[in-house]
């Protein structure tokens, strides 16, 4: 490795971190009141889904949707929400009390969760354009 290389090397690795970072600000959980999604947006009504369907939320000619999936409180249901942005798929996980929200994606998908031997989910969504 040449001096020019390791001088090189730690902006590489802030670059690598921080764009990171920037892709981790694209999703985040919050509850119900707090999704900024379904405080503008369109807020659907109580839905059910039975695992292991998926169904398309929305999708957008580029990065511009703004979509939150809550799952119902009480319903013992789970939910795991994907989506498309800057050119890479993201999951969140499993979710399964709170609200997924996704901010800035051109496509969401969601999917229950089988948990517990329940493989029904009850959620709503609030998605803008």
């Amino acid at each position: 490795m040449n001096v020019a290389s390791i001088k090189a090397f730690p902006a590489l690795i802030l670059a690598l971190v921080y764009g990171q970072a920037a892709l981790a600000e694209e999703f985040r959980i919050v509850g119900p009141d707090a999704a900024q999604a379904c405080q503008s947006g369109t807020k659907s009504e109580e839905m059910t889904l039975d695992a292991p369907k998926e169904i398309k939320l929305a999708r957008a000619d580029g990065d511009t949707i703004v979509a939150a999936v809550c799952v119902v409180p009480g319903s013992d249901a789970a939910v795991q929400v994907t989506w498309r942005a800057n050119g890479y798929w993201g999951n969140s996980g499993t979710v399964s009390h709170d609200c997924t929200e996704v901010v800035g994606a051109s496509k969401v998908k969601l999917r229950p969760v089988e948990t517990n031997f329940h493989g029904t989910a009850t959620y709503y969504t609030c998605v803008k354009e």
